[in-house]
């Protein structure tokens, strides 16, 4: 019979068909029977990619249909039963197999009713109603499984039609967890909304106790600040008063007996002043200021009282400041020197003998900020490693027994911990006991901007300027009284703020206005706050001049008093020299013909730096390097000053110029220190002030040359090479407002021969500290110094030739001065050895020293060559 067979085949053109042949054998010819084969081949290559589509199809709905997670079953009419269903359907509905599924039906696999309550077989019907007319059909249901326990599935009817009939695909996917996820859901929005319920009334209940709350603090600290007054008011008078009682004539018993009610009073005061800062700090009602300042004399000020008490108790006291650190800085200085006193006064307390030492170096430094360390070392009794941690803690000491050798609140240390946080850094101690003690903290200061010397304003005269001195306590008047007085101001008193104004407005009304109202804070019915804007708002007397003085001291007023209008800003008890610096640089700043519409309020600190501002130094020295040095050194310590070549400039410079000081170098040209210190202590001098302070600057401060200077009318003297530590300290002795005569310089001492083969060719980090670290002022000293040296030397050889040992001499004292105060010691030692031979008139020996004094040379320019390599 006839047989056939597919397959693929190429084409001439090299596709591929699929090709369908049929053949058969027959037999042709009578005779002969010889068989045939008869064939038919036909094209099926559409066929055929049809027929793979198709089964693609198939096998793409077998893989889908058995790999589904969800059950895949169909539902035929007309009783829509199951006819086929995926191994998902099997496991969902808990069935054996295939043929015990498709035994069953949707009535069977679904509970009687749905939880609407609606007939199951009854919606059922539905349900299949609307996916035949609309083509499918989607939405929840409940099965139940062939074990008979139900579940909640989601459940989409499709309706298919082939082979000429209509079937219904569902396809079924078991939500039970997400329902359980779903009721968790609800649960927990139901619990948050009754929570966000139950916070409402929470957060009403917080706004209402936080309303009491600050009701609570801003009473506490009215409170705190009437306390504050109450307090300090009689106090303040009772030491003021005791302060004019010991100014009168009394016998040794009234004097001791005046001086213990004093010493009282301000140990009473210093308790009150810890008690009263906790419990500011504790209500957070301390508040900063932040003024500008200078960090120096902020310390200098600090010194002088701790100085005081400590060589009381025979103990030597030191403060220094690391020249590297910035001392014009915005902060508050207040509370800077409250911390320091508190240190300071702890560590004088508990030494019996050795030092307390203040040490100030630079932490860092950024352009706009500086944190600086503070260390109060001291030789006391230490303290027990196991009670350190108790130092810091309030109303804790280290001897809690009620008979401990030493008094106070507790207070102190916990509250310069506080402050120190508060400025931005933190506290601590070291110690080793019966060794001492190392207390420390940092703080975060603004720098200053960079600044020129700002027009001087003159300090007005205060004689016979009308003043109202406003106070409700009669004791503090009367204080204030004595003082006005003894300055020639005519001066009138008002107990509260309205009898104030009733005075102001009567006075200017009469044409003879008070130009100064000193004003008490805290008073009665009306503050002097309230009376400063009642003046400012006044037209009649707005140009009134302001000064807050109280006993108060509440941080963060200074701004406030400022914006009001007020020139000044002091706290009690005050310097009688503060107040009248800040009276008459008030007053003058006010009437200045070229005033400024607002005037930077004057505190307490402003007035200290602006004794600094106005002091203006004259430096005499012929060598241009240490001109450079000294006046580097001065324009760090914020004075300013100008420089001549020799003692003549120097006379013709004070004849012009109202100097304050001089710094003279004994040895210069055309006229030496000397013969210039003789000239302007003479009596037909035409230099306004004869008796200015004149400091000697000399390499040779020895015993003879102190005499020397002495008899030529010199004050005191430095000895070179000079440092910032020795010109302020010369500074403050001669122009200090104390007054008090200062331990003499220290001699400098000459340098051994041992020694000399050990001093460093340059000391660049020396050179750098005493420049405060300024690279580039010390690379331009340094190069100007290297540039003159080939000059000096050619003149030093020449001379030397020529016989002329007095040239000679002068140069070599050039380099070597110059070479001190650039810290090229090993430079400076041999020039220093020329000038001497040059004094005593050794010309072979100078010969001698040449070479050396060149090979110094060539080894510093050496030295610098690597420095900057």
């Amino acid at each position: 019979g006839p047989h056939f067979m597919e397959y693929r085949t190429q084409t001439k053109s090299g596709s591929w068909k699929w090709i369908r042949s049929v053949g058969k054998i027959v037999e042709w010819g009578c005779e002969t029977r010889a068989t045939r084969m008869i064939g038919i081949h036909t094209d099926i290559d559409k066929l055929k990619e049809a027929e793979l589509a198709s089964m693609e199809s198939e096998l793409r709905y077998r893989i889908l249909f058995e790999g589904s997670q969800d059950a895949i079953m169909t539902l035929e009419p007309p009783t829509w039963g199951f006819t086929s269903g995926n191994s998902a359907a099997i496991a969902m509905f808990r069935t054996k197999d295939l043929t015990e599924f498709t035994s069953l039906g949707p009535g069977d696999l679904s509970p009687e009713k749905q939880p609407d309550g609606s007939l199951s077989a009854v919606r059922a019907g539905a349900m299949i109603e609307k996916a035949m007319q609309e083509g499918s059909n989607f939405f929840e249901w409940t099965h139940m499984r062939a074990d008979g326990k139900e579940f909640s599935a989601t459940v989409l009817l499709a309706r298919i039609e082939f082979g000429g009939k209509v079937v219904l695909q569902a396809t079924v996917r078991d939500i039970t967890e997400q329902k359980k996820a779903e009721r968790k859901l609800q649960r927990a929005m139901e619990e948050l909304e009754e929570s966000n319920s139950q916070l409402e009334t929470a957060i009403g209940r917080a706004n209402q106790m936080a309303l009491e709350a600050e009701a609570a603090s801003i009473a506490k600290s009215r409170f705190l600040a009437n306390m504050s007054h109450e307090i300090r008011t009689p106090m303040n008078g009772v030491i003021g008063m005791t302060g004019l009682l010991l100014d009168t004539p009394l016998s040794e018993d009234q004097r001791r007996f005046a001086e213990v009610v004093r010493s009282s009073c301000e140990a009473l005061m210093s308790v009150i002043n810890d008690i009263l800062d906790f419990s500011k700090i504790e209500a957070e009602r301390l508040d900063l200021d932040d003024i500008a300042f200078d960090l120096r004399a902020t310390l200098e000020d600090t010194a002088e009282l701790l100085a005081l008490r400590a060589h009381e108790k025979g103990l030597e006291f030191v403060c220094h400041i690391a020249p590297e650190v910035p001392t014009r800085l915005t902060g508050d200085p207040g509370r800077l020197r409250q911390i320091l006193v508190n240190l300071g006064g702890n560590a004088i307390k508990f030494t019996a003998e050795g030092e307390v030492v203040i040490d100030v170096q630079l932490e860092s430094q950024t352009e706009e900020q500086v944190v600086t360390r503070f260390e109060v070392r001291d030789t006391g009794i230490g303290i027990p490693s196991d009670k350190i941690q108790l130092l810091f803690t309030p109303f804790q000491q280290v001897d809690a027994s009620t008979t401990r050798r030493f008094g106070g609140t507790g207070l102190g240390l916990a509250i310069s911990k506080r402050l120190a946080e508060m400025m931005g850094g933190k506290a601590g101690i070291e110690s080793t006991e019966g060794k001492g003690s190392t207390f420390w903290f940092t703080v975060t200061l603004k720098k200053q901007a960079p600044r020129e010397f700002p027009e001087e304003i003159p300090l007005a005269d205060l004689h016979g300027v009308r003043t109202l001195a406003v106070d409700d306590n009669a004791t503090n008047r009367l204080v204030l009284a004595e003082q006005l007085s003894s300055w020639g101001l005519r001066h009138s008193e008002a107990a509260d703020a309205q009898e104030a104004l009733e005075s102001i407005r009567t006075a200017q009304e009469q044409g003879d206005p008070f130009q100064l109202v000193i004003t008490d804070m805290q008073m009665p019915d009306m503050d002097g706050e309230t009376l400063g804007k009642t003046i400012k708002a006044d037209e009649r007397i707005k140009d009134t001049v302001l000064i807050m003085m109280t006993s108060l001291g509440t941080r963060g007023d200074a701004k406030r008093l400022e914006s009001i209008g007020f020139s000044a800003y002091l706290t009690k008890p005050v310097k009688q020299s503060q107040l009248f610096d800040c009276l008459a640089t008030a007053l003058g700043s006010a009437t200045a013909p070229d005033k400024k519409a607002e005037q930077a309020l004057i505190t307490r600190y402003t007035v200290s730096e602006a004794r600094r501002d106005k002091v203006r130094i004259l430096l005499a020295d012929d060598n241009p390097t240490n001109q450079q040095v000294a006046l580097r050194l001065l324009d760090k310590l914020g004075y300013r000053a100008d420089a001549v070549g020799n003692g003549q400039e120097a006379v013709q410079s004070l004849e012009n110029i109202p100097y304050d000081m001089v710094f003279m170098d004994v040895q210069m040209p055309v006229m030496d220190g000397f013969e210039a210190t003789r000239l302007i202590r003479s009596r037909g001098t035409k230099i306004a002030n004869p008796n200015i302070p004149i400091i000697a600057m000399t390499a040779h401060a020895m015993k003879g040359d102190r005499e020397r200077c002495l008899e030529a009318g010199m004050d005191d003297y430095v000895p070179k090479p000079i440092s910032p530590e020795a010109l302020n300290r010369a500074i403050e002795k001669w122009l200090g407002s104390t007054g008090e005569d200062q331990t003499p310089l220290a001699v400098a001492e000459t340098v051994a021969p041992e020694d000399r083969i050990s001093l460093p060719i340059f000391d660049r980090k020396a050179f750098l500290t005493l420049l405060s670290g300024d690279k580039e002022i010390a690379t331009e000293i340094i190069t100007d110094f290297l540039h003159r040296l080939p000059g000096q030397l050619e003149e030093i050889s020449q001379n030397i030739d020529q016989g002329k040992i007095q040239l000679v001499e002068r140069q070599a004292h050039l380099i070597r001065g110059a070479a001190a105060n650039t810290r090229c010691m090993a430079l400076s030692e041999v020039a220093s050895q020329m000038e001497d031979a040059g004094k005593a008139g050794r010309l072979a020996e100078i010969s001698e020293l040449l070479p050396h004094l060149k090979q110094q040379v060539v080894l510093l320019e050496e030295q610098l060559l690597k420095t900057e390599a």
